[in-house]
């Protein structure tokens, strides 16, 4: 599988230099996917996933999570 040019760019370059003006960290179950992906059509970039671990009530649970960036020229999509 061939690797974009704008993915290559983005995976190598350190996020100030990414043009980055707000981050986000967002749950990625039920509603937080739906919201997720509105940003992304309003042009947020994805900067990473991973599992958050947090101590419930004695249990040990685990929550997928975002985070995305806001470009500083975000490019809307029609």
């Amino acid at each position: 599988m061939r690797k974009s040019k704008q993915l290559e760019e983005a995976v190598y370059k350190p996020l100030w230099e990414m043009d980055i003006k707000e981050l986000v960290g967002h749950n990625l179950e039920a509603q937080g996917r739906e919201d997720v992906n509105k940003l992304l059509d309003k042009g947020w970039v994805l900067l990473h996933i991973y599992t958050l671990h947090y101590r419930e009530n004695a249990v040990w649970r685990q929550r997928p999570m975002a985070i995305l960036g806001k470009p500083r020229h975000t490019k809307r999509q029609p």
